[in-house]
């Protein structure tokens, strides 16, 4: 996440909630997708805002699920790959896990046994 600047995740940010609409104005399946759209954005970002925002030694415990809630916000993003605001420079993957052990984050963890 290190490699993800503050601007590419504002650009990303921006573009992606420009393109979900506002749902005042929709109605019943429109105003709920447009409503679980929004909902799932907002996590995606506040994941990624709060590793941002969390001290070094907590950086291990939070990078996966903020690489995690990026590149789900990326592939948002990606819907709209033809707009012509597209932030093409901004909207990049990142895959920092262990190829090895995928869903475990990169900080080795000790079982309770081994306590």
């Amino acid at each position: 996440m290190e490699r993800i600047s503050e601007d590419q995740i504002a650009q990303v940010v921006r573009f992606v909630f420009s393109r979900i609409p506002d749902t005042a104005p929709l109605q019943g399946e429109a105003r709920r997708t447009a409503m679980a759209l929004r909902l799932a954005a907002n996590k995606q970002i506040a994941a990624v805002r709060f590793h941002r925002a969390s001290p070094p030694e907590h950086a291990a415990e939070t990078e996966l699920h903020a690489a995690a809630s990026w590149n789900l916000l990326v592939a948002f993003a990606q819907i709209w790959h033809d707009h012509p605001d597209f932030p093409a420079d901004a909207a990049i993957e990142t895959f920092e896990f262990d190829c090895e052990s995928p869903l475990s984050t990169t900080a080795p963890r000790t079982s309770p046994r081994e306590r």
